[in-house]
């Protein structure tokens, strides 16, 4: 299940062919699951649009497609370009050190009307930015962990969770999961919905976070979600000892602010549906594929996988 095939020609262009990104949530969850009873440094990382722009610059993206990103981040075009080099390259330590890439679906990558999703598969590959035991999912891991309740088993009775986010909901966390210990290290977050934190993101709260990261113990759990940055942060916690999942937006959705997306999205769903068997899970998965017409592998209750999952969560 590796990402890439190895051959003795390079492959025709795009040269990542997002038809090869195989896993499904519940393959990551079972990894993730793995990782946390083997407590091995382990990242998740997911790669969208402004990703993009930084992977590819200055070859394939221009400082025009960077500086959009900043702006969305920052509030500033105003960065010096050895920063932004340097910001180039820890992303890019940041995906060939993560052990799962959620990559641009196929429609984002052939049709999705941005230079700035094809970028990703094209940085990945002229880069060499992943190796034959990279794994590879899909972007929206996120959200599909969410629709099928996935969260729940990852999270439950965690005697740790760290958060890098600009939502600070450790207590909402540690209600809804039974979570032991919470520690927030906060960032600010993107334009339109910063947060409460008021120092600047970058450099200021970039550096200050790499000086106060702590994983507690070997195989602690952080959910990261930070735009580029969080990659990079994701690096650092697995770096240290840690498991880091990038979860986005979702943390948008749990706190009610932001991109918060549908329903089904909400910490509230947890409540509404306090058990679930896989197989129903694999089923809401699937529908939530279909409905948005999203080129994924759909759950299969005759995959390898299924019968690894616990019969409920």
């Amino acid at each position: 299940s590796a990402l890439f095939s190895i051959s003795s020609k390079p492959p025709p262009p795009p040269p990542l062919d997002p038809r090869k990104v195989r896993l499904t949530a519940f393959d990551v969850f079972l990894h993730i699951r793995d990782a946390i009873e083997r407590r091995k440094p382990f990242s998740v990382v997911r790669l969208g649009d402004g990703e993009g722009a930084l992977l590819g610059y200055p070859t394939i993206t221009n400082r025009a497609d960077v500086n959009r990103f900043l702006y969305v981040w920052l509030r500033t075009k105003d960065l010096s370009e050895a920063d932004v080099l340097a910001l180039v390259s820890q992303l890019k330590d940041a995906v060939r050190g993560a052990d799962i890439l959620g990559l641009p679906r196929r429609k984002q990558v052939e049709r999705g009307g941005s230079a700035l999703w094809r970028a990703v598969p094209r940085a990945v590959e002229a880069d060499a930015l992943h190796s034959p035991a990279t794994l590879g999912t899909h972007a929206a891991l996120h959200t599909l962990l969410q629709c099928a309740l996935l969260y729940r088993p990852i999270l439950r009775d965690a005697p740790f969770l760290g958060l890098v986010s600009s939502r600070p909901i450790g207590s909402l966390l540690q209600a809804t999961f039974n979570v032991g210990a919470v520690r927030w290290y906060g960032v600010r977050g993107e334009r339109d919905e910063p947060g409460e934190v008021q120092t600047a993101h970058y450099p200021n709260g970039f550096m200050e976070l790499r000086e106060t990261l702590e994983v507690p113990f070997p195989g602690a759990l952080f959910l990261v979600g930070a735009g580029a940055f969080g990659k990079v942060y994701c690096q650092w916690i697995k770096e240290r000892g840690g498991i880091a999942i990038d979860i986005g937006a979702v943390f948008d959705s749990w706190a009610k602010v932001g991109r918060i997306g549908k329903p089904m999205r909400s910490l509230d769903v947890y409540a509404q549906v306090p058990r679930i068997s896989r197989g129903a899970a694999v089923a809401r998965y699937n529908r939530l594929a279909e409905e948005h017409g999203l080129d994924v592998p759909l759950g299969n209750k005759r995959a390898s996988y299924f019968k690894r999952l616990p019969r409920h969560w």
